[in-house]
């Protein structure tokens, strides 16, 4: 697997404060920016992402695997922040969002994510196409001590997954009005992606892993990668599907580096290549914790 290429390069020259020359330059004349893309911080170090997963594990309202709590605390941009939204506190009030359903409630954190660590699998939007792969059947995930606050699924390989992915996410930035990139170049990602945590097989014996799945907000994902890479919507379906199948270790230095380049190249003014990555390097999401029974993750379709 190749290494992704940074999306913008080192400047020959100092570029003015507001600048967005590229090809699209008509395009691009069309966009007003909204928000200013600000500086991002560095990939947290694993301390402070450990200090995530045990207080999941300590909180008694969460009930997530390990695997899952791990996950839950790698895509965390602000660790610190999640930590002390999961932390129980001692009058007994509860810091995590409690969202109705159907049979009981979910127990969310509002917190920050890395862009890059998030994956779409069923696309509603798409639903009536022909699907090459046909998706997934998402169903309530257990323990030894019953029903657990993420989902499983199971595919024949890894390579179904993949090509799942950047079906899902093609397929979604090709239907009408449902490409939001020019929107997220303006002013980023304001509404928050729903995430759960989702425990993937594979009948071919590759290892089982835990993905953080976006069930609301899947063009909204798609848009960021379309916005970040300043790609075509077959480039974008590809970055995505080529984070997916990238180690966690090597997708965090190649996120780590990213945004060392970013913040370097930041301070020499705004092009069109770092306002992509400003406004779409991190959106705001909601993140699965806790449940209070185990049918509501039962098949999302």
């Amino acid at each position: 697997m190749t290494e992704n290429n940074f999306p913008f390069q080192e400047p020959q020259n100092p570029q003015p404060p507001v600048s967005l020359p590229t090809t699209a330059a008509e395009d691009l004349e069309k966009l007003s920016i909204t928000r200013r893309p600000q500086p991002l911080p560095d990939v947290p170090e694993t301390s402070a992402l450990r200090k995530v997963a045990m207080r999941l594990d300590k909180n008694p309202l969460t009930n997530l695997s390990e695997d899952a709590r791990k996950a839950a605390a790698a895509l965390q941009v602000e660790p610190e922040r999640a930590a002390l939204l999961v932390t129980s506190q001692q009058n007994g009030v509860s810091l995590l969002s409690e969202v109705a359903v159907p049979g009981g409630s979910l127990y969310v954190i509002e917190c920050r994510a890395w862009t890059r660590m998030l994956f779409p699998l069923y696309q509603p939007r798409i639903a009536a196409l022909s699907l090459a792969v046909p998706p997934p059947k998402l169903l309530d995930d257990n323990d030894a001590n019953g029903p657990m606050a993420q989902a499983r699924c199971e595919f024949d390989s890894p390579k179904q997954l993949a090509d799942l992915v950047r079906e899902t996410v093609s397929g979604t930035l090709n239907v009408p009005k449902a490409d939001y990139s020019d929107s997220i170049m303006q002013r980023g990602v304001s509404e928050p992606l729903l995430v759960i945590l989702v425990r993937i097989t594979f009948k071919d014996g590759s290892p089982t892993r835990v993905l953080p799945v976006v069930v609301d907000g899947i063009s909204r994902l798609s848009s960021a990668a379309k916005t970040r890479t300043g790609k075509t919507i077959a480039g974008a379906a590809d970055a995505v599907v080529e984070d997916l199948l990238r180690d966690p270790n090597s997708l965090r230095r190649s996120i780590r580096d990213e945004m060392a380049h970013y913040n370097s190249a930041y301070q020499r003014g705004l092009t069109d290549q770092v306002v992509r990555i400003g406004q779409a390097a991190t959106v705001p999401v909601r993140l699965v914790v806790g449940t209070t029974n185990g049918e509501i993750m039962e098949d999302n379709r």
